[in-house]
């Protein structure tokens, strides 16, 4: 039979008040199963049972409780309960509040951020997180590298957010530390850019006056549906495709991609594929071949 203590634990997601608690159990119930070890508290004043205490999920849920109805999950909390990057064992949970003393953080656990702006609370993850612009935004400044990328990178390609409404955030952070770089990342990803690879191919391979006419992710029906093509050149037709190592290494993906050059040369289509390996070791040659057909195809 199942106690009182884990009635409330279930109603509230396995994370719980104490008030809640000694409401429904008593206090000297409490006392005892903290005593015990079955309850502990995994943030001020909010327990869950001891086993789930490490479940990301619980310790999210401890700590919007434990900071109160004005607080919400922030940053990379909130872009890991939208999927965009994943839940790092050992890492604070972010929370942004409008209270203005209370809550407290814990040091290297939880993160309290304090804003006087209206909080806007997201419905699309279960749990009270800042939207989705906002949370792109915040973690921002967080992260380095490609992990700063992938979060906006993922939310554009599966079309979770625009560019631009990520972009509209900005004058709400002008001092954001390396704005410019999100401006940029801003405008490739309105560009057409989805991928690392791709970003890579736009500014390190293409970005010169001879490959301008090409359009990213280019569009084109065929008799089997739509195809987005990596890099187009539409009044040479070609099709340049950039293969990454891990997407495009499975033989069932190798059997699409030939299949799909197919359909495309039916329509008058060239495709050429460059690796990953070559787009990041060999950009003069890259370059170099890309142009000498395009010349081709001109003249053919």
């Amino acid at each position: 039979m199942r106690s009182e203590v884990d009635d409330v634990l279930a109603r509230h997601g396995g994370a719980a008040t104490r008030s809640a608690l000694v409401a429904r159990a008593g206090r000297a119930v409490v006392d005892h199963e903290v005593r015990r070890g079955e309850l502990t508290a995994i943030f001020p004043r909010v327990y869950s049972r001891s086993w789930m205490a490490d479940d990301p999920t619980i310790q999210q849920i401890a700590a919007v409780r434990s900071c109160g109805a004005s607080s919400l999950l922030s940053h990379t909390t909130a872009l890991a309960r939208f999927g965009l990057v994943g839940a790092c064992p050992g890492q604070p949970i972010h929370i942004t509040s409008n209270a203005p003393r209370h809550p407290r953080g814990v040091p290297g656990r939880l993160v309290v951020h304090r804003t006087r702006s209206a909080l806007v609370r997201s419905l699309a993850t279960g749990l009270p997180t800042t939207g989705l612009a906002e949370a792109l935004m915040q973690a921002w400044p967080l992260l380095r590298g490609a992990e700063q990328r992938a979060p906006l990178i993922k939310a554009s390609r599966q079309r979770m957010i625009l560019p631009a409404e990520i972009g509209a955030q900005l004058d709400v952070h002008p001092k954001l530390k390396g704005r410019a770089r999100l401006v940029e990342l801003l405008r490739l990803l309105e560009g057409g850019c989805e991928s690392e690879l791709e970003l890579w191919g736009y500014q390190a391979v293409f970005n010169r006056p001879e490959f301008r006419h090409a359009r990213w992710q280019l569009p084109l029906r065929t008799r089997h549906g739509v195809f987005r093509i990596d890099l187009g050149f539409e009044a040479e037709k070609l099709a340049v495709e950039l293969d990454g190592r891990a997407y495009h290494a499975g033989r069932d993906q190798w059997e699409r991609d030939i299949r799909r050059d197919l359909e495309l040369a039916t329509l008058g289509w060239q495709t050429v594929r460059l690796s990953h390996q070559r787009l990041t070791t060999d950009v003069p040659g890259c370059r170099r071949d890309i142009a000498a057909v395009l010349r081709s195809r001109r003249t053919g």
